[in-house]
């Protein structure tokens, strides 16, 4: 992500990246909720952003970089327990 602010990925499922699966870059602002993060290495940092992560999983996979603050997320949603992502 670049310059946007909130980005909100949101019940997501990450699985097997070969790379990184989230990136935080150039004065961005990216909350990172409710993903399931399965075998990568890698599921999320900043590279000059701010990273918000809070509710997701992590299988075999480590906890990612996260530092700072976003934006308000400008609607509503419901938000599914990382737990089920994979399943969905």
């Amino acid at each position: 992500m670049r310059f946007g602010d909130p980005v909100h990925v949101y019940n997501n499922y990450y699985l097997a990246n070969e790379d990184y699966g989230i990136r935080a870059a150039h004065e961005s602002g990216v909350l990172v909720e409710g993903n399931h993060f399965e075998n990568v290495e890698d599921p999320f940092h900043r590279a000059g952003g701010n990273l918000v992560a809070r509710n997701n999983c992590f299988t075999n996979s480590r906890q990612g970089d996260a530092d700072g603050s976003t934006g308000s997320v400008p609607y509503s949603y419901t938000l599914q327990p990382c737990e089920d992502v994979p399943a969905t």
